[in-house]
């Protein structure tokens, strides 16, 4: 009898390990867990490779106190003497995510974010009575898209059965690419990098621009890593302070991730006689800290987003691209 019964109970479970492997392999249920793993896994703040919030300069207070980076001179312009500006996102939007499984084992995700919030500029009034300064605040609201695309793969679980971990991992994703919506004038067409080491990283297409998780560009600690930006700038209405043909403000933000972010403005170098391009290019020095992720962002703002109050004629607008990439260990 006893032995009817440990065949019996030998018997159940094996039937229940059959129906567990017929519901795992059962490929509706199979690819909606996978989705559902793969919509958590890309949706996650805390994926430092995904990072997208790059051009928030922080609070208002922040900005208006010159937190954020350097400031501007006097210029003849509608708003006589900006002195400091930046973004200040108060509403960040859940990322998005399309998947598209082009592989059984391979996944292709459309990521993107709606940033809004407000663009602060702080303008320098010189009282002519007291001789004293007076500082202006002027806000335009702002809403800029950032999108990137990312490869997960299916980890090799080297059994048949499934494991407790994660089944899937991030394999490699492009550049970031974003712009203010529902206006955007500015077209970067080219962006090359050059470090002190003698390498040139060239692109032109960010959304199509891959990196694998495991060959980012790296760059070493004290390298100087130099950026040249490429682009036209359509708008109607130019705003030119300094007389010389560059329309737009190129910044670029580094060292950028959830703990960091510096900032620094690229010079303009000049406007290409045959392609009609504005050429901006800026320079900055690797000291942070090795082994973690990074994003570089260059960021060009159309000059009347800055330099005039107009919300009607000057709304904002900017685009921006972003790359990530490590700093190596020391030697």
């Amino acid at each position: 009898m006893r032995r009817l019964a440990y065949l019996f109970l030998i018997g159940l479970l094996s039937m229940f390990l059959m129906m567990s492997c017929q519901k795992d392999s059962d490929p509706l249920v199979s690819e909606g867990a996978d989705d559902m793993e793969i919509q958590e896994l890309a949706s996650s703040d805390e994926d430092d490779y995904l990072f997208d919030l790059a051009i928030d300069d922080g609070s208002e207070d922040a900005i208006i106190n010159g937190n954020t980076g350097n400031g501007f001179g006097k210029i003849e312009t509608p708003l006589d003497s900006v002195v400091r500006f930046g973004r200040h996102i108060n509403r960040r939007g859940i990322r998005r995510v399309v998947i598209e499984r082009i592989a059984p084992d391979t996944v292709r995700v459309a990521l993107s974010r709606e940033l809004r919030g407000r663009f602060v500029i702080v303008e320098n009034v010189l009282n002519d009575s007291s001789q004293t300064d007076t500082f202006v605040v002027h806000r335009k609201p702002l809403t800029h898209v950032v999108r990137r695309v990312a490869l997960y793969v299916r980890r090799d679980r080297g059994n048949d059965f499934p494991t407790m971990g994660r089944r899937w991992k991030l394999y490699s994703l492009s550049m970031g690419q974003g712009n203010s919506v529902p206006y955007h004038t500015i077209q970067i067409s080219e962006v090359q990098v050059f470090t002190s080491e003698g390498d040139t990283l060239t692109f032109s297409n960010p959304l199509h621009s891959m990196f694998n998780v495991d060959n980012i560009p790296t760059f070493a600690p004290g390298e100087e890593v130099t950026v040249r930006v490429r682009l036209k700038n359509m708008t109607t209405n130019p705003v030119d302070p300094q007389g010389n043909g560059a329309t737009e403000t190129v910044i670029l933000h580094y060292a950028v991730n959830r703990h960091h972010h510096a900032r620094k403005f690229f010079e303009f170098v000049e406007i290409d006689p045959v392609t009609d391009e504005h050429i901006y290019q800026g320079t900055w020095t690797v000291n942070q800290q090795p082994f973690r992720i990074y994003h570089a962002v260059i960021d060009a703002i159309d000059n009347g987003t800055i330099y005039d109050s107009d919300t009607d004629m000057f709304p904002y607008n900017s685009t921006t691209w972003s790359v990530p990439y490590r700093v190596a260990p020391h030697d």
